[in-house]
Formats: structure tokens, sequence, C-alpha cells
């Protein structure tokens, strides 16, 4: 072998041994930056975990095409979290075994709360990318973040919607809608209708006919449900429930031949999940999902940052995929690409260094994933204000976006909803 071919061998192989790894955008990276990842992998929620694992997998597939973090490339432990129990065990696990100094996950309201705590004995940061669980942040724990909105803003938002969109094509005023409240009783569904229910009496003084719970674990009939609210007739039903219990629910009330005007839901589960749509086809037609946006998103709307980055992650995922991005990569791609900017910016995972760098953050409303800005608070809630959500609707087999109109090239169809068979 020439001596000018071996010298150049000897220096790749170097190169390869010590890490530095020759990347897209003409940047390099010098050795792994480990953050550990916790999703409901098996269990009633593993279809949405893994749409979320996949999410994040994608955009950190972004990011090292983009630098990494720190100068790092970034990679996974994964580990499965079906239920609180195993959330918090698995979280100590990464900890201990894998040695990570951040964990993010974990989809689901039932596990951020046991994941995080066990995240805060270690004094390690928690992450949390979608859970909604509005006593998340009022612990008083200093290493915990989360970059989704809170359940009070999924109620503010669809009681906006309700008020401000669905009233004046009812031809009604605010205060003469009708509503009843149906949801599962984890402190997802709890957060979210409290909300609601609170800011559509209080605020524009609308009649609630009834507000009833359910374990989403555990419920296979709503007949008692549907016939007490049948008999009640509201003009919408506020329904927040889960990837069985939504399908579940609606089958039967099409089966009893239950009317009303609209059903409004929030979360990119239930259905704001396309599992919904895979099991009702056309039938799905017409119910509200306040979500991360869709199909007839008005790109042009955001920053032109916001744009540029919201187009790569479209792009990523169609290639990933071959589909548009759904609730749980947006949540999960959204959440990974701050803690991408607070790293960069901390070059540290210190506790100290990195919330300071938190805090410092502050991008307007439209300047990345989903349309999201960021602005954190003291006890580590991204504001609501800054993470700019949609209501799609199910037309066609697919959630659209609808509203904000400023945000959407498409209308909302089925206003008020007709006949079960008039809805196609």
């Amino acid at each position: 072998m020439p001596c000018r071919l071996l010298a150049s061998t000897a220096v790749a192989l170097v190169l390869a041994l010590t890490g530095l790894l020759a990347v897209g955008h003409g940047q390099s990276l010098t050795g792994e930056y480990k953050v550990g990842v916790l999703e409901p992998l098996t269990g009633p929620l593993a279809s949405e975990g893994k749409r979320h694992l996949e999410g994040y997998e994608i955009v950190r597939d972004m990011i090292n095409e983009r630098g990494g973090v720190m100068g790092k490339k970034l990679v996974f432990a994964v580990a499965d979290a079906p239920d609180p129990t195993a959330a918090a065990t698995e979280a100590n696990r990464l900890i201990t075994r894998e040695g990570v100094k951040i964990i993010t996950g974990t989809f689901s309201s039932r596990l951020c709360g046991a994941a995080s705590e066990a995240a805060a004995r270690h004094n390690v940061i928690y992450w949390e990318t979608s859970c909604v669980d509005p006593r998340f942040n009022k612990r008083g724990l200093k290493n915990v973040f989360r970059t989704e909105i809170d359940a009070t803003g999924f109620g503010w938002y669809n009681i906006e919607f309700i008020a401000k969109h669905l009233a004046p094509r009812f031809n009604l005023r605010p205060n003469q809608l009708k509503i009843a409240f149906l949801s599962e009783d984890s402190s997802y569904g709890q957060g979210v209708t409290e909300a609601a229910r609170q800011r559509a009496k209080g605020e524009f003084g609308m009649q609630e006919l009834g507000a009833e719970y359910y374990s989403f674990t555990a419920i296979n009939d709503f007949t008692p449900i549907i016939v007490k609210f049948k008999q009640l007739n509201p003009d919408i039903v506020h329904h927040i429930g889960y990837t069985n219990d939504a399908p579940l629910f609606w089958r039967q009330a099409r089966e009893q031949n239950f009317l009303f005007k609209a059903l409004v839901h929030a979360g990119a589960t239930g259905y704001g999940s396309p599992d919904f749509g895979k099991a009702l086809g056309s039938d799905a037609n017409g119910v509200f999902a306040l979500l991360e946006p869709g199909p007839g998103f008005r790109m042009e709307a955001l920053r032109p940052e916001g744009q540029k980055l919201e187009r790569e992650f479209r792009e990523a995922v169609q290639k990933k995929t071959g589909s548009y991005p759904l609730g749980g990569h947006q949540l999960a791609g959204g959440g990974l690409w701050v803690l991408k900017l607070v790293l960069d910016r901390a070059k540290s995972d210190d506790i100290e260094k990195f919330r300071s760098a938190v805090m410092s953050l502050d991008m307007p409303v439209g300047s990345s994933i989903n349309g999201w800005g960021v602005k954190f608070a003291e006890n580590g809630q991204n504001a609501n204000e800054r993470v700019q959500h949609y209501m799609l609707q199910w037309q066609g087999g697919q959630l659209v976006t609808v509203w904000p109109e400023e945000f959407s090239t498409l209308r909302a169809k089925w206003i008020p909803l007709g006949s079960w068979d008039q809805r196609k």
C-alpha cells in the first residue's frame, strides 16, 4: 500500500475511534450525548407512545444533521413505561444504569408525574413534551420543564372555539349554548374538562347540562350516559377521551341516534388520534379535536424561521413515515427541538446552567415547529399563549386544520351536524 494511502487510512481510523463523525450541513460531531426517553410502548397507550417515540427519532436525526447538541451526536436510551409504577422504575434505571442526566417523554398525563418525581430525587432534569396534567408544574420541582400547553390551556382554547366560531354558526349567543361535558377521569381529562367548565360558565354564561366522568380502562358501555344526554338535548358534547373509549362513544351515539350540533375534543389521543379515523372511516366526519396543525395549515402565517423549520420537519416525517406529521410526532418533535436550543445555549446539563438557559429563551409564536413560540415561567411551564394550537376536524378520513382561520386554507363543515347519514 502506498505511503500516502496508508496515512489516510490511519487518520480515518483514528477519527472513527475518537468519535469524530462527519455529518451533513458541513459540521462535525465530537462524541455522543445520551438522553433518556420514557414512552408507553406496551399497554393501552402503546400506539400513541410509539408514534411519540417516532417523532423524537425523526427530530433527533434532524438535530444530528445540523450539528447535534453541544457539538455531540444526540442518542437515546429508550425505556417502556406502560403505567406509573413502570415510569418511576424505568426512570430510576435510566439514571442509575444508563447514566443519563436528562429524561424526556412520556406522552401521557398518567405517567409524567411519577417519572418526573423519580428524576427529581436524583436531581436529574425532566423535560416533558406532551402531558397536560395541570399539577405537573405546581410541585415546586426546579428540575422539571414542560414545552406543551397544560390542561388549562386546552380548556381555554376549546371554549374560545365554541364561543367565537361555533355559536355564530348556530345563530346563537354563547350564553344560549347548552353543553354536556363527558370525560375520562385521569388528570388529563379532569384538567381539561374542569378548565373548560369554569370558563364556559364564568366568562360566557353557557348552560351546563351535565358533567360525567368514567375510567377509560374499565368502561365498555356508554348507554346509560347516552340515554341521559339524549334527554338533556345538548347543543355541544365536550368529550375528552382516550384511544379506545372515544370510538366506543361515537359508535354507540350513532347506534342510539343521539343527535347534537357538535362534538369538541382536545389532545392527540381519542378523537385526535389517527386510530379514530382508522376505526370509523367516513363516519368520523364532523368531530373537532384541538391539536397541532394538520393538512390545510397555512405555513405562510409563520415567521420566516418557523416556516423553514416546519417545512424541513414535515419533509423528514414524510420521508420516514409516508404521511403528514401526526399529533404524537409533532408534540415530541416540537419539544425535542426546544431542548436542543436550551442545551446549545447552556453548553451543559448542569441544572443551574440549564435552568438559566431555559429562562433566557424568548421566541414569539410562529418561530418553531408547530408554529410554537417559547417563554418559560419560573415553574418550568412554557407559556400557554406561546404554544399556539389549532382546531382540526375529521373530513373524509383525515384531520384537517380549520381554525384559527388565519392559519388555515380549509373551512369547517357540518355545522351544525346533520343526521348521522348526512355527514358524507
